[in-house]
């Protein structure tokens, strides 16, 4: 199964207990200590790939992770770690940046569609040099 940061902290948040998707949304933002709350466009699918996966499976009390998912959440356990603590570190430029992402999508959806027809390529090619200068520590 590939590697989704949405399904590690699901099984972060159950672990421990059975919770529903409620608690766990409310599990993952007190985790973050921010304005920041997953959506349930983000936690709904990943809990199916989950249970899917035989990650997880559902109780009457809510989703508790299986065997199979605690092997899961073991192997990719310091994958996880890092980007947490990445994030953690820099939750203001997080902030900064999911706010700036969402400004560039608002502003293309308002733009002159002749004018984001033309001007397409550059755009995905300057966003492209963004994330090579990151991946490149430029």
């Amino acid at each position: 199964m590939k590697y989704h940061l949405s399904d590690m902290l699901i099984l972060e948040q159950v672990s421990l207990e059975p919770k529903k998707p409620y608690r766990i949304i409310r599990g993952i933002i007190l985790k973050f200590q921010m304005d920041y709350k997953p959506s349930t466009g983000m936690i709904y699918p990943a809990i199916e790939r989950l249970l899917k996966a035989g990650f997880v499976k559902r109780t009457s009390e809510g989703l508790i992770i299986t065997e199979a998912g605690r092997k899961y959440r073991e192997e990719n356990q310091e994958n996880y770690e890092m980007l947490i603590s990445n994030f953690m570190d820099n939750k203001l430029f997080f902030r900064n940046l999911r706010k700036a992402i969402k400004d560039l999508i608002n502003s293309i959806k308002e733009a002159d569609k002749e004018y984001v027809k033309l001007h397409q390529d550059e755009i995905i090619t300057q966003i492209g040099n963004i994330a090579e200068k990151v991946r490149n520590r430029e």
